[in-house]
């Protein structure tokens, strides 16, 4: 596993006049309006360990995309911005499945696609859980993916 970096940033938008009400993707970035005004743009994809810095080119990059796709927001104050962290793999595919430590089933490495995969995740794991049965679309996801041939070198 891995940390992978994601700045977001939030905009103030007028909650009685929105510039925007459904959410917008874009080849770099998302606009996820709010009920209460809120915009929220997101996110850089970024390797940098676990350095939680906000960087001026990640936030450059968000409110370029976001300007690209919504040119009204340049107006807008912004709010706040923050960095996060998403578990990543090596092949950046999710781990899931039965360990080698008893009673401990693998739910990780989502990357940035946690909430798109939690529907099929949380059932091919509670069926793993309370039957002992693994979903056959899980199978791929198995940790053992990364282990080495018998007699490579390490």
């Amino acid at each position: 596993m891995r940390p992978v970096k994601g700045q977001m940033l939030c905009l103030r938008m007028d909650a009685r006049l929105p510039l925007l009400r459904h959410v917008v993707w874009t080849p770099g970035t998302y606009l996820i309006p709010r009920l209460d005004g809120r915009l929220l743009v997101g996110a850089t994809t970024e390797e940098r360990g676990f350095d939680d810095r906000l960087t001026a080119g990640g936030q450059f990059a968000l409110l370029e995309g976001a300007w690209r796709a919504l040119p009204g927001i340049a107006e807008l104050p912004i709010e706040e911005a923050w960095a996060g962290f998403r578990p990543g793999t090596r092949d950046d595919a999710p781990i899931l499945g039965l360990s080698e430590v008893e009673g401990l089933v693998y739910a990780t490495g989502h990357h940035r696609n946690g909430i798109l995969l939690t529907p099929v995740t949380a059932d091919s794991v509670a069926r793993l859980v309370l039957t002992g049965e693994s979903d056959p679309v899980i199978r791929p996801f198995a940790l053992d993916r990364f282990a080495q041939p018998k007699g490579a070198a390490a």
